[in-house]
């Protein structure tokens, strides 16, 4: 995996460059509403651009499982769909959070009220909802109604659970589930949803595993990387109270220690602290003292592992190369 931090990510899709380019021409150019307001607004966050991880994960695995053939409409709308819900998600998440940057760019809510900004998320979902309907396959539209289910569930399980030091790994892999693998999953399911089991069970797989270790590096780099990077304030999640994996396995590790009772100190100073620099500062040490970052990469690399040995059953091609490359990337990546 040497290296790949530096690979540029236009040429982790290399294969599916032509449809990437596409997708985005439809993005920025067939998703007009009528009001002016809301034009404005997603012309603004289409152009910000983004991963395209989970868009360019359908139109792989489209290819790999049809012997290459050209990318189908439908194939299109699935990639919109998932697209549109990341970036709706995004969206209410930080209203939710507060949060006045991201990718290094203002956020919607930084430059429109709420209640603009929240409509501008629903109508993306309501978009999505519109090409599903356009489909009208009832196992793509029950996969990604069950996504829209879990982010609501996942997103609340999470407000409910802020700054909480009780938590388990039961509830941090069922909201990871919920807030980010089951949208991977979902792109990466629905161009196979009417292949044999046995390959359903590969793309859901690899989908699933790749997802939980996306946001397990998402909750390490949140610890390592520089702002000017990561594209949004450093320690962003533990300022919020999100009980990450590296405070998860710090707490677990520090069990029955004087040192697990000053970190979960510090994590109730934090929930009532308006300045909390120093106070985080204090968490990190302990954090950093327990290894808490090395353990926590050392899952996102087992995920990794799992989702690449879960792909062997699809015939080897340039598109199957390019899912084990995007694997590689997501626990080498620096944002």
């Amino acid at each position: 995996m040497a290296g790949l931090a530096q690979t540029k990510q236009k040429n982790l899709f290399s294969s599916v460059q032509e449809e990437i380019s596409a997708f985005d021409s439809r993005l920025l150019n067939e998703i007009s509403p009528s009001s002016k307001s809301l034009c404005t607004i997603l012309q603004g966050i289409f152009k910000a651009g983004g991963k395209r991880l989970r868009p360019a994960l359908s139109f792989l695995f489209y290819k790999a499982l049809n012997q290459e053939q050209k990318c189908s409409e439908d194939c299109f709308l699935v990639a919109e769909i998932s697209e549109l819900i990341h970036t709706a998600s995004l969206v209410h998440d930080d209203i939710i959070d507060n949060s006045l940057v991201r990718r290094g760019q203002p956020t919607t809510n930084s430059r429109w009220d709420n209640a603009v900004t929240v409509i501008s998320g629903d109508f993306m979902f309501a978009r999505a909802a519109v090409n599903l309907g356009k489909i009208g396959h009832n196992g793509i539209t029950s996969l990604f109604a069950s996504v829209l289910e879990n982010l609501c569930d996942g997103e609340i399980s999470q407000v409910e659970k802020k700054f909480s030091t009780e938590v388990d790994w039961d509830y941090y892999y069922d909201k990871t589930y919920k807030k980010t693998a089951s949208l991977f999953e979902a792109a990466c399911l629905a161009p196979a949803i009417d292949a044999s089991e046995e390959i359903k069970e590969a793309c859901k797989e690899y989908g699933r595993n790749l997802g939980l270790a996306f946001q397990v590096y998402d909750d390490i780099l949140d610890f390592t990387a520089d702002e000017k990077t990561l594209g949004k304030p450093k320690f962003a999640d533990l300022s919020e109270g999100q009980i990450t994996i590296p405070v998860l396995l710090t707490l677990e590790k520090l069990e029955g220690s004087e040192e697990h009772k000053v970190l979960v100190s510090k994590i109730r100073e934090l929930s009532a602290s308006s300045d909390n620099k120093k106070i985080i500062l204090g968490i990190i040490e302990i954090i950093k003292s327990a290894k808490g970052i090395e353990g926590s990469i050392k899952i996102a690399e087992d995920l990794i592992n799992k989702a690449k040995a879960s792909i062997e059953i699809i015939p080897d091609s340039i598109y199957k190369e390019d899912l084990i490359n995007i694997a590689d990337f997501v626990v080498n990546r620096n944002s």
